[in-house]
């Protein structure tokens, strides 16, 4: 009995009430119900329990190839929501060509880049709610914000899809979408801070607005030291 104990201590052997990560990726729909569908507090506590990190990476692959599997659809489908017909007018077939180098480029920097800006963006809200006295850990941070990430990407990217399908002009509805989804994923990212971390709503929403407030100080910053440099270039020619 006590070198079972032994054992489960030094990770040798698993819980009952442990489950393994294919327990975990089994999990993921339903966790992507209830995240989506059901967001309180309790729940995202309820998800954090099952973080681990495989299925973290397993989740962000899906956060890379989705939008590409969607791009290649609607390119088998010829989009023509933009009022454009790629068969029947020879530049954009040709530019059609190109765009296969861009995209399989596009990818490859989408796999360095999409894990790098998740994790940014965890790591300063982990920061500001540990400021704020929060419990939860990195691990389970970053787990529960892919439950609610990878469903709404997926959602997005089909509703696109299917708005291009139908021939309809995504360059009013896109925007329109993307903001409806950006709207409702600050909620969730708020509600599962509450649940991950224990933190009152307000500590909450001060842990997600703030790395925005910082973002966009950044991009201005850089906005206007790109103006000035710029403007210095132009007064020496």
């Amino acid at each position: 009995m006590s070198s079972n104990s032994e054992q489960l201590r030094s990770g040798k052997i698993h819980s009952p009430h442990t489950p393994h990560d294919r327990d975990h990726l089994g999990r993921l729909p339903a966790f992507y119900a209830e995240a989506i569908f059901r967001p309180t507090a309790r729940t995202f506590a309820h998800i954090a329990e099952y973080a681990r990190w495989r299925p973290i990476w397993i989740q962000l692959a899906i956060l890379v190839a989705v939008p590409v599997l969607l791009g290649l659809f609607r390119g088998i489908f010829h989009d023509t929501s933009r009022g454009v017909d790629t068969n029947t007018n020879v530049f954009f077939g040709f530019l059609s060509i190109l765009t296969v180098g861009a995209t399989i480029g596009a990818f490859v920097l989408k796999i360095v880049i999409v894990p790098i800006l998740f994790f940014l963006g965890v790591s300063l809200q982990f920061a500001f709610a540990r400021l704020f006295k929060g419990q939860g850990s990195y691990r389970q941070q970053a787990f529960s914000q892919l439950t609610y990430q990878v469903p709404l990407a997926i959602i997005g990217g089909v509703i696109i899809t299917v708005i291009s399908f139908l021939h309809i002009s995504t360059l009013y509805f896109s925007p329109l979408i993307s903001l409806a989804f950006f709207v409702y994923g600050v909620f969730l990212n708020v509600t599962m801070l509450m649940g991950v971390h224990h933190l009152a709503r307000d500590k909450a929403f001060a842990s997600v607005v703030l790395p925005y407030a910082i973002g966009i100080l950044a991009i201005c910053g850089l906005l206007v030291a790109l103006s000035r440099f710029m403007a210095e270039a132009a007064h020496l020619i």
